[in-house]
């Protein structure tokens, strides 16, 4: 039986290897790193949402906006319930409105009234309630209290390889998603195709970002946001970018000279960026690709990136992952380390798929670095830890064979004398129930071991029988593991913890 089968998404594959662009004897430098001498401020400026704190709608009609005097925010005539004695007073120039997430933020400790309205300053600064009483609230928040509901301008930027339709991606769905945030402008959507295979398609790639750069720093001003991707394949066999094609053949270049070219001219609205690498896993496989792409992150002061560690990774199974991203991160304003357990706990079909890292730029002692984060799918039975248990019996061939797991447990003595002596699980034990199981190799039934690894599961990402284990931090470069490291993104306190395409030529080859 024939069945037809959809067109490959993964981005992995085999491609002819060279050291630098084709077309010159020698290889060109790549594009100089920018420094973090004249990096842009991103702060924020005098624009405001367009969107209300707590019923996130928009202005329309006679609804009246309260602009909080010390944030982006905006709340709303009919979430507040202002007395009508009072409205005029509330609206004079000398007033000054504090929104309620920036009253949570000062009250966080110590609770407090919420009055909203204040003469001449902000409480901080010693003014006095405008109105008599506190203020009253209609309804409550449907976002996190710190959200910014897409007050700061944004811009999505696509770096994809050109001329590969084969790789299908997320990004358009993401990108007509966001722009409904703003209706009013304050959003862009940039599709960078690249083909840096030779110098001369360098020189042409270089020439043609240009206009766009201008048209980005005109939009962004000082206090816009870059959403970057970057969909390319890699070589499975060293973890080296496609660079392009040349002569129907794609080319491979190492990671850090594609990104460096690619990125280059991008490289002064790229600092303080989040960028998704929709790429295979055999950048993270090889390390020193996975290296090359951590420095480059550094080296262009990106502000955080997620990387996926599958072999053949499928972009289109990230879809719900990065819709809430979009949602929480880039549209909300969330800190990306705080939301991401969140993000987790509403991905468990990516986590079957693939593991996530997480890279957040940090400045310890002075130094730039990258706090490096693995987050694995854990299921009680069938990814303990976030480990996979094999799918198939290898001494029998048998499927969905395994026992009912059998816990150990590492020694514990309780000091209180009504608690057991139970400490946690180190270990679970499986064994194939198939009662055949190696009895025609003369030998017994198949069982084996997986024991825990360091790191915990993440309390926000739990359900009942499943959930996402952290893997300890680890810090780029390495020389700096020496130094304190905070935590990665967790509510735990107190715990650090292609298949080949067919138009490839499958010859490689290393200059």
């Amino acid at each position: 039986m024939v069945r037809n089968t959809a067109k490959k998404t993964a981005a992995g594959g085999i491609a002819k290897r060279v050291s630098g662009p084709l077309g010159s004897p020698a290889a060109s430098p790549a594009p100089a790193s920018p420094t973090s001498e004249g990096e842009p401020e991103v702060a924020w400026s005098d624009v405001h949402s367009q969107w209300y704190l707590i019923c996130r709608d928009g202005a329309e009609g006679d609804v009246v906006l309260y602009e909080c005097s010390a944030c982006p925010r905006v709340m709303c005539s009919r979430c507040l319930d202002i007395p009508s004695d009072s409205r005029d007073l509330a609206g004079r120039s000398d007033v000054l409105f504090l929104c309620l997430s920036c009253h949570a933020e000062h009250t966080n400790k110590v609770p407090a009234p919420y009055y909203g309205f204040y003469r001449g300053s902000l409480p901080a600064e010693g003014g006095k309630p405008a109105l008599q009483g506190f203020l009253r609230m209609n309804g409550m928040f449907e976002t996190a209290s710190c959200a910014v509901l897409a007050a700061a301008p944004i811009a999505v930027i696509h770096f994809i390889l050109g001329g590969s339709e084969e790789i299908v991606t997320p990004v358009p769905l993401l990108s007509h998603y966001l722009q409904h945030y703003f209706p009013n402008g304050g959003y862009i959507y940039l599709k960078v195709p690249f083909n840096v295979a030779t110098h001369r398609n360098i020189r042409a790639y270089t020439g043609a970002q240009e206009a766009r750069i201008t048209q980005l720093k005109s939009h962004l001003a000082h206090s816009g946001h870059v959403f970057a991707f970057f969909s390319d394949h890699s070589e499975e066999d060293s973890g080296w970018l496609f660079a392009g094609r040349e002569k129907g053949s794609f080319i491979a270049m190492s990671v850090l000279q594609v990104l460096s070219t690619v990125l280059g001219p991008y490289s002064g609205v790229l600092q303080g960026a989040m960028m998704i690498f929709l790429v295979c896993g055999s950048v993270v496989a090889h390390d020193d690709a996975f290296s090359e792409l951590q420095e480059t992150l550094l080296n262009y002061n990106v502000g955080s990136a997620i990387i996926f560690s599958a072999t053949r990774f499928q972009p289109l199974v990230a879809t719900n992952f990065l819709l809430a991203l979009a949602e929480q991160v880039v549209a909300e304003q969330l800190d990306i380390s705080k939301a991401f357990p969140g993000l987790l706990a509403l991905s468990s079909r990516l986590g079957q798929h693939t593991k996530v890292i997480l890279m957040i730029k940090e400045n310890a002692h002075g130094v730039h670095n990258l706090l490096v984060t693995q987050f694995a799918h854990a299921h009680m039975q069938t990814q303990p830890w976030g480990i996979p248990v094999p799918g198939q019996c290898p001494l029998c061939g048998s499927t969905n064979s395994w026992s009912a797991r059998v816990a150990v447990r590492a020694p514990y003595e309780s000091c209180e004398p009504d608690v057991p002596d139970q400490g946690p699980v180190s270990r679970y034990l499986y064994a194939c129930a198939y009662p055949e199981c190696g009895k025609a190799q003369g030998k017994p039934s198949y069982k084996f071991h997986i024991d825990k690894p360091p790191g915990f599961l993440v309390n926000a990402a739990k359900t009942k029988s499943s959930g996402w284990f952290q893997s300890p931090s680890a810090i780029f470069p390495p020389s700096l593991m020496s130094l304190p490291a905070s935590c990665g993104p967790s509510d735990a306190k107190g715990k650090c913890p292609r298949s080949r395409d067919g138009e490839v030529l499958t010859k490689r080859m290393r200059v």
